[in-house]
This record gives structure tokens, C-alpha cells and sequence, in this order.
């Protein structure tokens, strides 16, 4: 990856944590344009879509960031972030399948399970969602 994407991510991921949506996703559009498989600023730049009102655009981002992923974490993270995006867009059941596979990846277990659990809230699966927060409490 170039210098110049890794600028253009820094400046994105900057304007994100301080709420400038705007910048935040020309910046990360640019570290895209000059490294489409940068598997932070995929994540990140659907991050800045989603707040920004547009989940359907950011799910579409992650869904072909994964397939590019540089390695199982970097696709694990953007599943996970696409079970992120998908429950805020109102798509429970596709959030469950994000979740459930980036959560077969180690090192992933306490955020799926913690994602798990708002998707069995928001579908009155009270049970599963208590087994969910449980797991996300105990996982390492």
C-alpha cells in the first residue's frame, strides 16, 4: 500500500472520530481509489457511509471489501463490521449471518456474540439474546 493511501486514511479515520461524515468518506474514497483492497479504510469508509444515513451503500462496500481481504482477520472485520452496518439499516437476519462468520474467526468472539445479542433483541428472541451477552462477557 502507498504512503499517499495510508495519508488519505489517517485524514479519513481523523475526520470520522470527529464527526465530519462528509470528509471522512472523500478521504477514505481516496485511500479506496489508490488501495481497493485496504481492508481498514473498507471498514472505516462503510462506517462513514452507515452514519451518514446510506447502510444500504455500506453494506455493499464491505460485501465486496471481503472477498479482497488480505488475510482471515481483515475479512472477519469487515464481516463483523457488516453485521454492524446491517443491524443499523434494519436487516437483522443478514446481520446474523455476518456475525456468524466472522465469529469463526479467533480473536472475534466477545464482538460477534455482543452483536448476536442486539439481533436477538431487535427480533424478540430474549432468550438467545441473555446467551448471547453471556458468551460476549466470558469470551477471552
Amino acid at each position: 500500500m502507498s504512503a499517499q493511501a495510508r495519508r488519505y486514511y489517517e485524514r479519513g479515520k481523523q475526520a470520522l472520530d470527529g464527526g465530519d461524515l462528509e470528509t471522512a468518506q472523500q478521504q477514505l474514497a481516496s485511500a479506496l481509489q489508490l488501495a481497493p483492497n485496504f481492508g481498514n479504510a473498507i471498514c472505516a469508509y462503510a462506517v462513514a457511509l452507515a452514519k451518514a444515513g446510506d447502510c444500504p451503500r455500506a453494506a455493499a462496500v464491505l460485501r465486496s471489501g471481503v472477498p479482497r481481504a488480505s488475510s482471515p482477520i481483515s475479512a472477519a472485520a469487515m464481516h463483523a463490521t457488516l453485521g454492524d452496518v446491517l443491524v443499523l439499516g434494519g436487516d437483522y437476519f443478514g446481520a446474523e449471518d455476518a456475525y456468524t462468520a466472522a465469529g469463526r474467526t479467533p480473536g472475534f468472539e466477545a464482538r460477534c456474540a455482543s452483536g448476536m445479542a442486539r439481533v436477538h433483541a431487535r427480533l424478540g428472541r430474549y432468550r438467545e439474546m441473555a446467551q448471547a451477552l453471556e458468551r460476549a462477557a466470558t469470551a477471552k
